[in-house]
């Protein structure tokens, strides 16, 4: 079942709240607050048919900045009712071997390169380095205000044959694209 536009925005504003008072929990580090947006990407996010594998692959290429961040994110998580599984990569991916891909800043020379491997795949690419979207790729997390923000190409998610709910697509901050004007 997905959840409604309601709990998808409050996951959401969770995940990107501004500081808290010292005497409240911990506010979650930078990491925290993205892999739970890329669970919650996982969850508004249809892949096709030929997309799916015995579990749902979340893979980290470059210097991983989430260090066991991902881990405690996903465990004892379904996405799509599948298991999910972190992979680490030094190379890009084959077409079918992930189903997120967050390309870390430690691949910003090669960006091009890495995106052109993954081009007419389902690869839901993700990545924090300046002008990912803009570049090629499909979510780009920005940190504005202490807060975690998202950029989406549309045109990019659309050639990889992946379907967004619109609730996320409303979310974004800048929509990049042909349906930006949604």
């Amino acid at each position: 079942m997905r959840p409604g536009p309601v709990a998808l925005l409050l996951l959401v504003l969770l995940a990107a709240r501004p500081a808290t008072p010292a005497l409240e929990t911990p506010r979650p580090g930078e990491y925290e607050v993205k892999a739970a947006y890329l669970y919650n990407f996982a969850k508004f996010v249809k892949w096709p048919e030929e997309a799916h594998r015995a579990s749902f692959v979340i893979a980290v290429l470059g210097d991983d900045p989430f260090g066991p961040v991902l881990e405690r994110t996903f465990e004892g998580k379904l996405v799509l009712e599948r298991k999910v599984e972190i992979r680490r990569l030094e190379a890009a991916p084959g077409p079918n071997d992930a189903q997120i891909l967050f390309v870390s800043a430690s691949e910003r020379p090669r960006l091009g390169q890495l995106l052109k491997a993954v081009e007419g795949s389902s690869v839901w690419t993700v990545s924090d380095i300046e002008g990912f979207a803009e570049h090629g790729g499909m979510i780009a997390l920005r940190v504005r205000n202490d807060v975690v923000q998202f950029e989406i190409n549309l045109d990019q998610v659309e050639r990889a044959r992946l379907k967004m709910s619109s609730q996320l697509i409303r979310l974004a901050r800048t929509v990049i694209g042909k349906g930006a004007g949604l």
